[in-house]
């Protein structure tokens, strides 16, 4: 558990999830060209000050990613280290990048040698064959894939083959106002019958009867569409019989659980009140602002506190609960991972995996995971004393994801789609357009075709 009022100290770190849901949102997508001057073999430098070596004849990789502002500036860190270390490869970065740009260049051959994939994106690339296997390179390389976390891993991995090394993760815990708490007597909630029940007792009206704080508000921000259902013991996936198992009892729980924070408080008044909730990533976030009392969050979150919460806000932090009825499943929260990816039309690939290994191993990897406030996925960097000692924020996510409990999302080619589908028919329950049996069934309907076509095309 974390308790702490709110730190006046501001951090390098920024949300991964939070830049990658921002990497769409009018970037320009502009960077220094520094490509003549490596090709001539001028020296160039970075926007560190930092010297580069002359590259003369060095083969140029270059590299798209999704990230923007500090969480972009903290990679040329460790690009200008790789750079600076070596003559023989010399790497351009261009930050920023969304999804459709990646798309839309990879295919002509004007695409990088590298780049940034999702957790939602690195399997449906490779079935569209946007995307070259690494499994020589893992072979040649001695890539120790048992140092990495399997199911981020498995995020990676398309019909049997390896088209992406994982490379940062997010992981998720119960935040809350402990003032809150403090004043009414309570302790952080055990499981999540505990928490409802508790935000009962929380909730407050105005004199109008219209509310000004609840407990929870489902979807808020976005994270419990998978958290929730994992914390009942459902799965997304069978991989064993190729089904979507949206429909089963847990997942029919899980959308209950949630659906009595709109139906139990009504319908209209809730939406009214989530209206009112300003920007997320900002001093108006409905938890800083008292209108809510727990939120499901990630590892940036408490940079998140120092940057925009009241100097006075006192929180704390614990291990999102589990249903009461299955206690041995504590732990068993989402993990949501980022990828390095080589795409198929790529003209530098071997060149492009030395530099993929280097930021996925040893130093390298731990400064730029403790720079951005982010989770390693291999073994050996979470259990880094530096990681700790560089980012110490990151210490009770390492602890909970070390108990081997969380999961990632099924590594499906369709799971932007089911993320998507998923989040609508949730907010027909919420709108009290659907029950609960009729949104499952139409997830079902909807989403198992995908599976069937992904099952005979593979």
């Amino acid at each position: 558990m974390i308790m702490r009022r709110k730190k006046c100290l501001v951090t390098l770190t920024m949300a991964a999830m939070v830049a990658a849901s921002l990497a769409g949102c009018g970037s320009s997508g502009e960077k220094t060209d520094n490509s003549q001057a490596a090709v001539s073999g001028e020296t160039t430098v970075s926007d560190s000050g930092e010297k580069k070596k002359d590259s003369g004849s060095a083969t140029v990789v270059s590299m798209w990613h999704m990230w923007s502002g500090s969480e972009a500036e903290a990679f040329q860190t460790v690009i200008d280290d790789f750079n600076a270390s070596q003559d023989e490869i010399q790497v351009e970065v261009l930050a920023s990048q969304t999804e459709e740009k990646m798309l839309t260049a990879i295919p002509s051959g004007d695409g990088p040698d590298i780049v940034h994939t999702s957790d939602t994106t690195c399997s449906k690339w490779a079935q569209a064959g946007l995307l070259s296997t690494l499994d020589s390179y893992i072979t040649s390389e001695n890539v120790k894939v048992d140092d990495i976390y399997p199911s981020v891993y498995a995020l990676g991995t398309y019909g049997g083959e390896q088209y992406g090394l994982p490379y940062t993760m997010d992981s998720y815990m119960l935040f809350y106002n402990k003032g809150v708490l403090d004043e009414l007597g309570l302790e952080p909630p055990k499981t999540l019958e505990e928490m409802a029940e508790m935000c009962k007792q929380v909730t407050v009206k105005d004199a109008n009867g219209e509310y000004t704080r609840l407990g929870y508000v489902p979807d808020y921000p976005w994270i419990d569409r998978v958290e929730i259902p994992y914390l009942f013991g459902a799965e997304f996936y069978d991989f064993d019989n190729d089904q979507v198992t949206c429909t089963s009892d847990e997942f029919k729980n899980a959308l209950n659980y949630k659906a009595q924070f709109y139906t139990e408080y009504g319908i209209p008044e809730v939406t009214k009140f989530k209206s009112g909730f300003g920007a997320y990533a900002s001093n108006d976030n409905a938890l800083f602002q008292g209108k809510i009392v727990f939120s499901i969050e990630g590892e940036w979150f408490e940079n998140f506190i120092n940057l925009y919460a009241p100097d006075d806000f006192e929180w704390g932090a614990v291990q999102v609960p589990v249903t009461e009825a299955k206690p041995e499943i504590a732990g068993c929260g989402r993990l949501q991972g980022s990828l390095l990816s080589i795409p198929s039309t790529s003209k530098n690939s071997d060149a492009a995996f030395q530099v993929i290994r280097y930021l996925t191993s040893g130093d390298a990897y731990v400064k730029f995971c403790s720079l951005i406030g982010n989770l390693p996925t291999a073994y050996s960097a979470l259990e880094s004393e530096d990681l700790v000692k560089q980012a110490p924020q990151l210490e009770p996510f390492i602890e909970s994801v070390l108990e081997g409990k969380a999961k990632a999302f099924p590594a499906v080619p369709f799971s932007a789609e089911y993320s998507d589908i998923q989040g609508l028919e949730e907010q027909a329950v919420y709108s009290g357009d659907k029950t609960v049996e009729e949104a499952v069934e139409s997830m079902y309907e909807q989403l198992q075709p995908l599976a069937d076509e992904w099952k005979n095309a593979r």
